[in-house]
């Protein structure tokens, strides 16, 4: 995966605000991952910030993570897809043994799939290509995957950060991402693929639309489970900015509020029934 360059990153806006003439200088991806958050205090405060994101670099798209801590190695940031993180316990990784479990329940998904009837939209593209599969078996927590759980709204970000938050703030990463030219955007300059769950999920399938749900990885290939290119799957490589926040109802002011857990994670959720069949007990 390619490391972003951002025209207006993160250093670049503390530095125009600190009244520096140099801010629209190109900062690397290093420099905006060593830096601390950008505090912010209100969603409107957080739009305002993110808004000439977008205009200084138009040659990506925005996308965002909501997280309730921001993870570190070595003083910085990271956002790896679980199948490569070190859990707590863990002295080593063992990624040939999780890619063979991931290889195991995307093919028990995909038999599931196929048994339904009637089949659920998207079985033949799930079938079709693996990584599908994987993003499915993420979005509803089957199993450590090398996708990321990535979205288009600012708003769900924010309520992702809110959801389950016991701390006292909450984090929103900014992701320059190429732009998408379908529901599955392969993009081998980049070194990445993302997938529009909301394109291939079945329509009975609730949790994508309320979430709108995106999923991205690296380009996949043959080297994935090589523990010692784990870095090079870091989505932190695509980060802009990264910013803090209160968890308090003040945060959202008057006008807005965090979108309800009921509705991020919807009872009644059909491919959430069949990928919990799924889940080792």
């Amino acid at each position: 995966m390619r490391k972003i360059q951002p025209l207006f990153g993160q250093i670049n806006l503390i530095q125009r605000q600190q009244g520096n003439p140099d801010w629209y200088q190109p900062h690397t991806n290093d420099e905006v991952l060593r830096q601390p958050p950008i505090p912010v205090a209100t969603y409107n405060q957080l739009i305002t910030h993110i808004a000439p994101l977008q205009h200084y670099n138009r040659n990506i798209t925005l996308f965002y993570r909501g997280q309730t801590t921001d993870r570190q190695k070595d003083g910085m940031t990271q956002l790896l897809p679980s199948i490569f993180r070190l859990y707590k316990g863990e002295t080593r990784l063992l990624l040939k043994q999780r890619f063979a479990l991931l290889h195991q329940k995307a093919e028990a998904l995909k038999k599931l799939l196929a048994a339904q009837d009637p089949k659920p939209g998207g079985t033949r593209l799930v079938t079709e290509h693996p990584e599908l599969a994987w993003a499915l078996l993420q979005h509803y927590q089957v199993c450590r995957t090398p996708v990321l759980d990535i979205t288009h709204s600012i708003h769900v970000a924010c309520s992702f950060a809110f959801d389950g938050n016991t701390g006292a703030t909450g984090m929103v990463y900014v992701l320059g991402m190429p732009w998408a030219n379908d529901a599955i955007a392969y993009n081998t300059f980049e070194e990445l693929v993302n997938i529009r769950l909301l394109s291939i999920a079945p329509p009975e399938a609730q949790r994508p639309f309320f979430q709108e749900g995106y999923l991205t990885c690296h380009f996949p290939n043959y080297k994935m489970d090589n523990v010692r290119r784990v870095e090079q799957y870091d989505v932190a490589r695509r980060v802009l900015a990264k910013f803090e926040f209160p968890i308090t109802k003040e945060f959202w002011g008057k006008d807005f509020m965090p979108i309800p857990h009921e509705k991020l994670y919807p009872a009644g959720d059909s491919m959430y029934n069949i990928c919990e069949s799924l889940k080792d007990r």
